[in-house]
């Protein structure tokens, strides 16, 4: 089904937040148009218009903004439930739930405050990273599925995270020293090869790879 949709999404290329949203996009065929945040993302334009100056932030239809990845999410999801990113039976979706937050909280929320840490000028901010990627591997390794996509047979929202996810642990492992961070979590490594293999993932990393290699630095909050 196609949809008559009057939204924007304002998203940033290499901010893997944005491109959690943007696979959510693509994988239910929402035609939103998806666009730099107005002015700039530090600008007072683009204050305005979001209310919190962080990336994504979805424009609804009556104008009102809708920052926050995984609400922008859960929001396309029920708003449009055609392709749901949601699997059926409550043990099923609580499973997808807490692998998405597991996943922002242990991948997204360190690689951005890593690129934060480095801008500051912290010493430690590689030793600080890993270990937080680290825990979170850790974690994600004992609840992702061991076949099929994150939480079961059917493409959820926490495909959405955990595919642009560990893409970004697996390309930032050099620059972290630590090259085999996924690859020491092998239901985590053959899980992120399975999800690049979904056309919305691996649209989104296509974009992230042409992002990175002419701004390697991500930006933006959930």
């Amino acid at each position: 089904m196609r949809y008559a949709l009057r939204m924007i999404l304002y998203s940033e290329p290499t901010s893997p937040y944005s491109a959690a949203v943007r696979v959510a996009v693509y994988a239910k065929n929402l035609p939103i148009e998806i666009a730099a945040p107005p002015g700039g993302l530090q600008s007072d334009e683009y204050r305005r218009v979001s209310g919190t100056k962080t990336v994504p932030c979805l424009i609804l239809e009556d104008g009102s903004p809708l920052p926050e990845s995984t609400v922008i999410i859960a929001y396309l999801d029920e708003k449009f439930p055609e392709r749901s990113l949601m699997p059926a039976g409550p043990e099923a979706r609580a499973r997808a739930a807490l692998l998405v937050r597991l996943g922002v909280e242990g991948l997204l929320d360190p690689i951005v405050g890593f690129f934060h840490d480095l801008s500051e000028g912290r010493d430690d901010a590689r030793t600080a990273a890993v270990a937080r990627l680290q825990t979170g591997l850790g974690k994600l390794e004992r609840f992702v599925a061991s076949d099929g996509f994150a939480a079961g047979p059917a493409f959820s929202q926490a495909d959405c995270v955990l595919g642009p996810g560990l893409f970004g642990v697996i390309a930032l492992g050099g620059m972290l020293g630590s090259p085999d961070l996924v690859a020491g979590h092998p239901k985590l490594a053959a899980y992120a090869a399975r999800a690049a293999a979904h056309p919305a993932v691996a649209r989104v990393l296509g974009e992230l790879q042409a992002a990175m290699a002419a701004t390697p630095l991500p930006t933006g909050r959930p």
